[in-house]
């Protein structure tokens, strides 16, 4: 029979030829955020710095004690076919030299860490509920080094109760993969072994070695396979193809971790609907927790390392870029431990910074405008700031009047020279300029919220470095600035022009433009426009309808997941060590090559960029689609 839900599962159990019914533990009624032995055992590699003063590599003495007892019951020299952890560990003991009294205490290390880590599955727990609702008996068997009143622990914690028995491999000394302790368990409940029925994670122990012992058994996916089955994040593989070896940054102890987490919450039922044509099901808050949410991290310890090496005061996140990695760096201070710099928020934006950007007339020529989208009226208001009241009447009796351009018909490049000159010449008001740049500085230096001091640090998505500039010149004081990447000849004309120190956490142009990365990471609010007389900021009208939604699933993800890493894990150090490169491929493949069906995120979602693009309706799945036609493939030009 095929299994294709819990219900299916739940219903065997009332099959009357059953008298027992019978769970594997780990990864079937529990799971770890750390599937891997190896990680599992280098997270005890911190506390044995702790208590000694060797630097001996731990996770590998403790995994090499165990291949040798292992490699001794397969040449015949122990009479059994499993190992506890005592016998693990007095190999450590005698063939590694470490002291008994410290090898007790990882011994018990060892197990407090599995007790922190493991927590129930919730599909597993149902089905055992379920189990047990049917008033048969209901046992445990597991292949594990730990005792069986260690294993009746963790149960405990994770809430699930057993009278009918518990069959253990290290007690045993037979195991599921023999059949053995199949049959141990069946003779200890008096019932033939087809009066059994086994549910488990592992195709070869839990179904195969089970069958062939003559139990019934079902497959309960682990998380982990339902995670690799349907492909999620495979895209990944595409975009490191020709850059980095993926494989081995799959190895790292926290990608490992990150993979895990993400399997662990979306496919605690591996039955669930997914759409097969997809990596994260369209699913925004899965995109967030497995794809943005590393790269979120990641880039949250790189601000915090950097302000650690440049003594910063604090750190102002700029809106609304920075409204994501600000609520990332909270959590950081808040789980790490870390004595982190206080944050703030600067709420502006490029509109409402362009008094600054604008010195002198000439700078009028040089706005970040997109001339295909700005008409005269709408220019008239984005410089109102530094123009006569009357600009339209002055500038009708001028050059420009007659009519030779409609006041709502898009710039071209002459007709926009044509209209800056003329307006500079005729309608500029250098004393409300001034006024607009004075209000600027007063709100960067004494908004209540965050102002700006001495030994200050900016945070900004980035690209040309203009607000960072502006923010500088307007405060006069001397900020470091990160940003998660720059756009090269820009950056490096503001660094030169106000003495700017940025760093980038993307030191290079990512093919994705920077709109769609913006979208998940900036605040899903109306954007500042200006500063009233009592420094509070001014704000646009507000999104689009359905703007927020999206955006709001995605940052939830993200932020769930640096909140469990950093719960389940703390500050990552050599335990849990990534490249910061290697967590943000997820969510950059993402960007890079979404499948059809994600796309579908998007739909409906409308942005708005009143000053570059002069419109409050742009579609970003069809920006996204227009921005894929352009870029090359060159990884499907090879296959």
């Amino acid at each position: 029979m095929q299994y294709t839900s819990l219900s299916s599962i739940a219903a065997a159990f009332d099959d009357p030829a059953v008298s027992v019914i019978s769970f594997d533990i780990f990864d079937t009624l529990l799971v770890r955020p750390a599937g891997s032995e190896d990680v599992r055992f280098g997270l005890l590699d911190r506390r044995f710095g702790e208590l000694s003063a060797s630097h001996t590599n731990f996770a590998g003495i403790r995994k090499l004690a165990e291949e040798q007892l292992r490699r001794q019951i397969i040449r015949g020299e122990l009479s059994k076919e499993d190992v506890t952890l005592d016998e693990i560990y007095d190999v450590i003991r005698s063939d590694f030299l470490i002291a008994p009294d410290l090898a007790a205490a990882m011994k018990e290390e060892e197990f407090l860490m599995e007790r922190r880590l493991c927590r129930p599955r919730a599909s597993g727990a149902e089905l055992y509920r379920r189990a047990l609702l049917t008033g048969k008996k209901v046992i445990l068997i597991s292949d594990m080094y730990l005792t069986a009143d260690r294993i009746r622990i963790l149960l405990d914690d994770a809430g699930y109760r057993n009278d009918a028995g518990l069959f253990v491999s290290s007690e045993t000394g037979t195991r599921k993969i023999s059949g053995r302790l199949y049959l141990d368990a069946a003779a200890a409940m008096a019932v033939r072994p087809e009066q059994i029925l086994h549910i488990g994670d592992n195709e070869e122990s839990d179904v195969r070695a089970a069958r062939k012992a003559g139990l019934r058994a079902i497959l309960l996916p682990g998380t982990m396979d339902a995670f690799r089955s349907h492909g999620c994040a495979l895209q990944v593989r595409k975009l490191c193809r020709d850059l980095t070896d993926w494989e081995k940054a799959e190895r790292e102890p926290g990608i490992s971790v990150m993979r895990q987490m993400a399997a662990n919450l979306y496919f605690d039922d591996p039955f669930r609907p997914f759409d097969p044509q997809s990596d994260y099901n369209a699913d925004p808050y899965f995109a967030g927790y497995a794809a943005l949410g590393p790269e979120l991290f990641a880039l949250t310890l790189w601000i915090a390392g950097n302000l650690e090496r440049d003594r910063a005061q604090n750190i102002l996140f700029l809106s609304r870029d920075g409204f994501l990695p600000m609520r990332a760096y909270e959590l950081l201070g808040k789980y790490s431990g870390r004595q982190l710099p206080p944050a703030g928020y600067l709420h502006v934006s490029r509109l409402a910074m362009l008094p600054v950007m604008i010195r002198e007339k000439a700078d009028l020529f040089d706005l970040p405008v997109d001339l295909s989208f700005q008409t005269p009226r709408k220019m008239l208001r984005l410089l109102s700031f530094c123009l006569r009241d009357d600009a339209w009447s002055v500038l009708a009796g001028s050059d420009w009047g007659g009519g030779a351009y409609p006041p709502d018909q898009p710039f071209t490049k002459d007709s926009f020279c044509h209209f800056i000159k003329c307006l500079a010449g005729s309608a500029y008001d250098g004393e409300k300029h001034k006024s607009a740049v004075k209000r600027i500085t007063d709100y960067l230096l004494h908004n209540a919220e965050a102002p700006l001091c001495d030994g200050a640090a900016l945070f900004d998505m980035g690209y040309s470095g203009r607000i960072a500039g502006a923010v500088k010149e307007a405060s006069g004081k001397d900020c470091r600035v990160y940003f998660f990447h720059g756009d090269g000849s820009g950056q490096f004309r503001s660094e030169a022009a106000h003495n700017l120190q940025i760093r980038a956490f993307f030191d290079f142009n990512p093919y994705m433009e920077a709109t769609m990365r913006e979208y998940a990471y900036l605040e899903p609010a109306a954007s500042c426009i200006g500063y009233a007389e009592d420094l509070s900021p001014v704000f646009d009208e507000g999104p689009a309808p359905h703007y927020a939604d999206t955006a709001e699933k995605l940052q939830a993800g993200a932020l769930d997941f640096v909140r469990d890493y950093l719960r389940d894990f703390g500050d990552p150090g050599g335990e849990t060590f990534f490249r910061y490169h290697s967590a943000a491929m997820p969510f950059e493949a993402f960007l890079r090559f979404p499948s059809e069906s994600d796309r579908k995120m998007y739909e409906n979602v409308l942005i708005d960029d009143e000053l570059w693009g002069g419109r409050r309706d742009i579609s970003l799945r069809s920006l996204l689609e227009a921005r894929l036609r352009k870029l090359p493939d060159y990884a499907k030009e090879r296959d």
